[in-house]
């Protein structure tokens, strides 16, 4: 459904690159194969986000931007959804799109990610490339420097939380290293 080569009416989606187009264009490096694979990378993302007609392809995983599915991802889970069977909600008003989307891509709802597991590694994979060159601490401050990070602390626990106690509608809460929410500057 990523690359929009299954059957049925799909299209191809993409990833932004976020905060990372900006620091690695003013990155200085000096060894020409870094600087070869910061061209490849950039080149794919910004390949993969325009159509052959130049209009932009719509794009998931936009973590940096909010914490709540957008558009791209309201229409992936669309698209996964008449493709695998899983239920739409009814009526489809936007409150319910978005709390839909954002429990099957947190894993709340388990029925996405235990068809597709994968999607559960993509997912991480972009919230973690992302949130390492957003300027946010990604760990506790009071943490004692002599501590013992270990791989498993960085495991992204994900859920779902109300938008606020006026708007019930359902947005991303990530947790990792010792339970600190993982936010974006």
């Amino acid at each position: 459904h990523y690359s929009g080569d299954c059957e049925g009416p799909t299209e191809p989606f993409s990833i932004q690159a976020g905060s990372f187009e900006t620091l690695a264009a003013n990155m200085p490096i000096f060894d020409a194969h870094f600087t070869s694979l910061r061209c490849i990378c950039l080149d794919y993302l910004r390949g993969n986000s325009v159509k052959m007609d130049s209009s932009k392809r719509p794009t998931i995983f936009n973590f940096d931007k909010n914490m709540a599915p957008m558009k791209g991802d309201l229409i992936l889970i669309d698209q996964l959804s008449i493709q695998l069977a899983l239920p739409r909600p009814y009526p489809p008003t936007q409150k319910s799109l978005v709390s839909n989307a954002s429990s099957l891509i947190s894993g709340k709802n388990g029925l996405l990610l235990e068809v597709l597991p994968e999607m559960e590694y993509f997912r991480d994979i972009v919230f973690h490339f992302k949130h390492s060159v957003s300027g946010k601490a990604a760990v506790p401050s009071d943490i004692d420097e002599n501590f013992t990070w270990l791989p498993h602390h960085a495991t992204l626990k994900w859920t779902t939380a109300p938008f606020s106690s006026e708007d019930s509608t359902a947005m991303y809460s990530v947790s990792a290293f010792r339970s600190t929410a993982q936010e974006f500057v």
